[in-house]
């Protein structure tokens, strides 16, 4: 009979703050977009031409969340 793996890093009485910390981070990574993107949106409705810095600002955006996921989930596998 083959035994079930336990993962240890998901422990019962952690689970809550691990499903509170993803959701978090899933939040601040569309925040980030929504800035950057409104950032984007904003200038190029001032200077006159449309799609181009709301598509930077978006990139900028998916970049630096990116970034912000890499480190929270390099936080998590620390403890």
């Amino acid at each position: 009979m083959i035994s079930a793996m336990t993962v240890t890093y998901f422990r019962r009485e952690n689970l809550g703050s691990y499903y509170a910390r993803s959701i978090a981070v899933s939040f601040a990574l569309v925040a980030v977009l929504v800035v950057f993107g409104g950032i984007g949106l904003f200038v190029d409705r001032a200077l006159g031409t449309l799609p181009l810095f709301l598509l930077l600002g978006l990139a900028v955006g998916f970049a630096g969340g990116l970034y912000y996921l890499y480190l929270a989930l390099k936080q998590m596998d620390s403890r």
